[in-house]
């Protein structure tokens, strides 16, 4: 059993490994846990691209001394802020290098049980350790939350998966794959399947398929005053609040937060995927799912039309693209003692404007956040705000220790 220490990270991607880098700076006594970005090395397809632009695929350093067009300066590739898609496996070495870059020490460890204690909480992890700290961010990202519909869920893991779960998409390749939802993962898990020989039917609700428009590189003034750029989350006053200004947004009623939360930046696919899809995915639209069942080795899912009409597509595998839902009963490692001491609204914690649950001490970022912060805590380019936020708030509350500014910032 380890000393208690000011703060554990739980969590090594975007969110994690920026506010380590602002803790530092600020000399507070932290531990990160987590394999870096491993999320997105095992949880997305190879050969994707990330559906935010250049300029939003940042992660944050106090002085924003290393951003992806840095990184991808040093190293010859392409970048440009809106032009040029980001490349998944570019932004999964980016996110390592900066690891790496300002000396973040993670450990590759999983949380297993979190119990509260007199002075703070006990983190138990799988390889035997017991970690006490006074206070714990949970940076887990999306993963935990994903979300399969019941008339789904029920099908054997054979002829069933989420689109979280992957990872290479070989094992499909040539096969008939049925795909529910038509938000980015569908679209993007789409192509790349039809690269592979698949053949590939989309299931969704929607009326009619939604794809991003490509961004204007030449702009003119009056489109600029009416659109202003969003922090890279698109154009629009309302997108340039959510993403500039998620404390203003934690302000609102909670009815209002969920509303932004729910009609903005909804489910797309990304503008360099369009020409993948239309004309060479099946595509059943204006459709809900009814049931589904096993049939001879094979999937068979019943949809119903707006106007009634029922029908059945067979296929060899299912693939869930339904999204994630928050909620904190998902979250095994949480015992019952901490649980019971995190209110929530719809199962989703209730943050103050530190980001901090009702159990004192417990810091929720990320997806987690985003009913209380808004919609730009779904996309990497909000990690920047509670690094920012934490880094000021945590030391006027906790012991600091002596770091020198140059060790945490390596020329």
């Amino acid at each position: 059993m380890s000393g208690v220490i000011d703060v554990a990270i739980v969590g090594a991607g975007p969110y994690g490994l920026s506010l380590a880098t602002h803790l530092d700076a600020a000399g507070v006594d932290y531990r990160i846990f987590g394999v870096p970005m491993e999320a997105w090395q095992r949880h997305m397809p190879p050969g994707m691209f990330l559906k935010s632009y250049g300029e939003s695929s940042n992660l944050f350093d106090p002085q924003m001394s290393f951003s992806l067009e840095d990184y991808s300066r040093q190293n010859g590739l392409e970048y440009h802020p809106i032009r040029l898609p980001v490349r998944l496996e570019t932004f999964i070495s980016y996110g390592r290098t900066f690891q790496e870059r300002f000396k973040i020490r993670t450990e590759p460890k999983r949380l297993v049980e979190m119990n509260a204690t007199g002075r703070g909480y006990e983190l138990d992890f799988d390889n035997g350790e017991t970690v006490n700290a006074k206070r714990v961010v949970l940076a887990i990202g999306v993963q935990p939350y994903k979300y399969t519909p019941p008339k789904l869920a029920h099908l054997p893991d054979a002829l069933i998966s989420h689109s979280s779960d992957y990872g290479s998409l070989e094992r499909l390749a040539g096969r008939e794959v049925t795909i529910v939802g038509a938000g980015a993962s569908a679209y993007d898990i789409a192509a790349l399947l039809g690269e592979r020989g698949a053949k590939v039917t989309i299931i969704a609700r929607d009326p009619e398929p939604h794809f991003q428009n490509p961004p204007d590189p030449d702009p003119s003034l009056l489109h600029q005053l009416l659109f202003p750029s969003a922090n890279g989350l698109g154009g629009g006053w309302l997108l340039r609040l959510c993403g500039d200004a998620p404390q203003l947004i934690h302000l609102l009623p909670d009815y209002l937060r969920l509303s932004i939360l729910k009609n903005t930046l909804g489910p797309s696919g990304g503008y360099f995927v369009r020409d993948q899809i239309l004309g060479k995915v099946t595509m059943k639209l204006a459709c809900s799912v009814t049931g589904a069942e096993e049939c001879g080795g094979r999937v068979r899912v019943t949809v119903v039309g707006r106007n009634g009409t029922g029908e059945t597509v067979e296929s060899d595998h299912v693939i869930a693209a339904t999204g994630y839902r928050v909620d904190v009963r998902r979250l095994n490692f949480l015992r019952d003692g901490v649980l019971r001491q995190i209110r929530t609204v719809d199962n989703t914690p209730i943050l103050s404007a530190n980001f901090e649950s009702t159990a004192p001490g417990v810091h929720f970022v990320g997806l987690s956040s985003a009913r209380s912060f808004g919609p730009v805590m779904r996309f990497v380019v909000g990690a920047v705000h509670p690094a920012r936020r934490l880094s000021k708030i945590l030391p006027k509350s906790l012991l600091r220790r002596p770091v020198p500014v140059s060790a945490a910032y390596p020329s």
